[in-house]
């Protein structure tokens, strides 16, 4: 994204803007009914571990660490990771904080091998991010996505983006990851163009992962 972009979201955490946020239905559901099995009964290496990418001031990294989760947030903002590390201070929370572009902080894990319980990305879009995000899932790790898409404006939501790039073409995300198992999507919730993705990684050969686009 260009300097200009981050010095606009700079100003506005630094305003005061998105500093403190409840947490999304979606996640407190998603936690409910996918995250928590997932934490309690898969025990293989990293499945405890979530990554909240372009996360912002941390609303849901915070209220994840607090479930047990041991998470790393990543933004590119850092008046967004300083009030997220406020929050975790105050809780007495550990929370790993990179600031970076998301394709960046994205391309790390891959390169390291390192891979992760469950990775979410709550109303953001960069194509370029899409197709490194179930290579970096442990087998049976979890991809919870959640953004606008281009029916947004005309179904009347004053609120999101205008401009393509940052809005999801319907059914999408379906097509991006129809090699995971899809455990729940949806459009359009509450009068909003919006998606709601929960896919699961099956594959078990990182090799074969690396290769398949």
């Amino acid at each position: 994204m260009a300097g200009s972009d981050q010095q606009h979201w700079n100003q506005r955490y630094l305003a005061g803007e998105f500093g403190f946020r409840e947490v999304d239905p979606f996640v407190m559901e998603a936690h409910k009914n996918y995250l928590q099995p997932l934490l309690r009964e898969n025990s293989s290496s990293g499945a405890d571990t979530g990554l909240d990418l372009a996360g912002g001031a941390g609303h849901h990294a915070v209220w994840l660490a607090q479930q047990g989760w041991r998470m790393t947030l990543a933004d590119w903002s850092e008046p967004a990771l300083e009030i997220a590390r406020e929050k975790a201070a105050a809780d007495r929370l550990t929370l790993d904080i990179q600031q970076g572009a998301a394709l960046d902080v994205v391309s790390r894990y891959a390169g390291s091998g390192h891979r992760l319980g469950f990775v979410l990305v709550s109303f953001f879009l960069d194509r370029a991010v899409l197709p490194w995000l179930a290579k970096i899932l442990v087998p049976g790790g979890l991809l919870l996505y959640r953004t606008y898409t281009e029916d947004n404006e005309r179904l009347g939501n004053p609120r999101g983006p205008r401009n393509p790039e940052h809005l999801l073409r319907s059914q999408e995300l379906l097509e991006i990851y129809r090699d995971m198992k899809i455990l729940h999507y949806n459009e359009t919730v509450l009068q909003k163009g919006v998606a709601e993705l929960i896919a699961q990684q099956t594959e078990t050969d990182p090799k074969k992962m690396e290769t398949d686009r």
